[in-house]
């Protein structure tokens, strides 16, 4: 399955890293992404999920069923920047959920 959003986005750059700012329309969720030298952390109001290259980590979900376990491995980590502005991200990671199924997925990110 592929889902495609796009909107508007704020960033701010800082001496550590970059915080990238969103939210999805008719979603009332707001999202984050903090991307640091080595690991990018990806949080909104529900879980927070850390991506390293070559580990794996732990996070949890809030679902409206309860809290879900979920490891997520990350298997590729791509920033590309371009007169000291990032313009693309690309994440790929496997996703288990409560130590079930692996799930493949992907995030990648364009900004203009």
């Amino acid at each position: 399955e592929i889902i495609e959003q796009k909107g508007m986005a704020d960033m701010e750059e800082y001496e550590k890293g970059t915080i990238l700012s969103w939210s999805i329309p008719n979603e009332p969720l707001q999202y984050q992404m903090i991307i640091l030298k080595n690991k990018i952390l990806m949080k909104n109001e529900n879980q927070t999920m850390v991506f390293e290259l070559g580990k794996t980590t732990k996070s949890m979900i809030q679902t409206q069923y309860g809290t879900l376990n979920m490891n997520i491995t990350t298997n590729h980590i791509e920033v590309i920047q371009q007169k000291d502005m990032i313009k693309k991200i690309h994440l790929m990671y496997e996703i288990s959920i409560e130590g079930a199924n692996t799930y493949q997925n992907e995030i990648k990110i364009t900004i203009k």
